[in-house]
């Protein structure tokens, strides 16, 4: 039986503390990296019971004797001023992030892949991307320089994840809420969100391009009437509300086509009278949509991403007549994919070119095979594990700026044993996360108890 506060594991998202429990044992809310999701309970195994905590240390560790010989090479790097926003990158590493403001500052040792996002972002010929990279390898890291780089470019960005617990994935119209409500607009004075754009438009009779859209129109033209309530604008952000002008498609599986159509024609909305080059998409954590409760949502999981790659692409094989299947539901002639029976006559793709561009961030699974069978040579920009003179030059960074922050003095002659015994053994060279996190960890043991051995702290600490 599993209980709040277990320390569980699960066969693809890895290890986590359980946080609460619902339909009397069915279903755990479990804490991954920082991100609860809802799982099912019978794919977890309990690895310890209640909250693991170290009580103590065990006694007789050696002490950490000063080491004769010429001084040790230091690579840390102390600021030349601290300030506030030093206390808050500090805090956010010891979660395993970096703030929004220091992304460009505090990343080391990824400057080829960072090229190689920009290059996507600036080819027009490439609409799509796989982001691929195992846990704690800086996936979110790099999707979060990519939304920067891409709204200073001019680009209106939404930034979302897919979400076992809701099935966004598995339920298209979900996600088109979750990317309306992460849209971002760059303007002269700021960013503007989905709702500001969409009525500044409306009401000035920018809105031509969505003028014979089924739902984006006719709510525009609601708008210059002034018949516009506030259930309507909640439907537009794709919540749950009674609505003439939006369909109410949260609960089916089948709703990809108008999902890909409502995202391509306001991609096209925002290239042509919204301001922007165009709609960026990033999704990250795609290899949770593996995370399913009845296999048929795994098939339309994948018949989703699909059509979302194929739309972006404007791939010509979406141009096609829509047939019955034998197992009742409609799909497409040519592609295969499945459509909406309630807007079997609504395509994938709103129009020509899409103006969107979609990379799905996710560890090697079973979706990474099927998204390269859908397009051929559709880039995949791998992340490749961090170079130790890297992670050396992150661990000086962080080190530095904690030692400038409290007042205190690394000892300099176990620099060099703490980076290589007790942070670089301790975790794999590719979770940059973990090692972040790792580091202030030692950092605080070092301020709290500084005449504690260090060798007594790896003796019981294992991160």
């Amino acid at each position: 039986m599993i209980g709040v506060g277990d320390l569980v594991q699960h066969p693809r998202l890895g290890s986590g503390v359980v946080l609460e429990i619902r339909h009397m044992g069915y279903d755990a809310r479990v804490n991954f990296f920082g991100h609860p999701l809802w799982v099912p309970c019978k794919v977890l195994t309990v690895i310890a019971s209640g909250a693991v905590r170290t009580t103590g240390a065990p006694a007789g560790g050696p002490a950490s004797a000063q080491r004769p010989g010429r001084p040790v090479p230091t690579a840390l790097v102390r600021p030349q001023s601290i300030d506030f926003r030093s206390r808050q990158i500090l805090e956010s590493l010891r979660i395993g992030i970096v703030p929004d403001f220091a992304l460009r500052d505090w990343t080391v040792g990824r400057e080829e892949e960072f090229r190689s996002v920009l290059e996507w972002l600036a080819d027009p010929t490439e609409a799509s991307a796989i982001l691929l990279g195992t846990y704690g390898s800086g996936k979110t890291h790099m999707l979060r320089y990519l939304e920067q780089q891409a709204l200073e470019q001019g680009f209106a960005v939404a930034m979302v994840r897919v979400d076992p617990g809701e099935e966004n994935s598995s339920f298209p119209y979900r996600f088109y809420g979750h990317v309306m409500k992460a849209l971002r607009v760059p303007r002269t004075d700021g960013l503007d969100d989905a709702v500001s754009v969409f009525q500044d438009a409306a009401m000035t009779g920018r809105s031509v391009t969505l003028a014979g859209h089924p739902f984006f129109g006719r709510f525009a033209r609601a708008i210059q009437q002034g018949v516009d309530r506030r259930n309507d604008w909640q439907a537009f952000l794709g919540d749950r509300a009674e609505s003439h002008y939006f369909p109410n498609l949260h609960g089916m599986t089948t709703a990809a086509n108008v999902t890909c159509n409502m995202l391509t024609a306001f991609s096209s909305f925002l290239a042509q009278e919204g301001g922007a080059k165009g709609l960026v998409l990033l999704v990250d954590e795609v290899e949770t949509s593996e995370v399913r409760r009845h296999a048929y949502h795994w098939k339309r999981t994948l018949n989703f991403l699909r059509g979302l790659t194929l739309a972006s692409n404007d791939d010509p094989i979406l141009s096609e007549p829509v047939a019955r299947a034998v197992a009742g539901y409609r799909v497409g002639a040519n592609s295969g994919l499945v459509y909406c029976g309630h807007h079997p006559g609504l395509s994938y793709s709103f129009g020509s070119p899409s103006h969107l561009k979609v990379m799905l961030a996710l560890t090697e699974c079973r979706v990474t095979g099927r998204l390269r069978e859908w397009r051929n040579g559709q880039p995949v920009l791998a992340l490749s594990d961090i170079r130790r003179s890297d992670l050396y030059r992150l661990f000086g960074k962080i080190a530095g700026t904690y030692c400038a922050l409290h007042d205190m003095r690394f000892p300099s002659h176990l620099e060099q044993w703490v980076f290589t015994q007790l942070l670089q053994e301790a975790f794999a060279s590719r979770s940059v996360r973990g090692f972040a996190k790792a580091t202030v960890e030692v950092l605080d043991f070092l301020r709290h108890y500084p005449n504690e051995p260090l060798e007594r702290f790896a003796r019981y600490r294992t991160f």
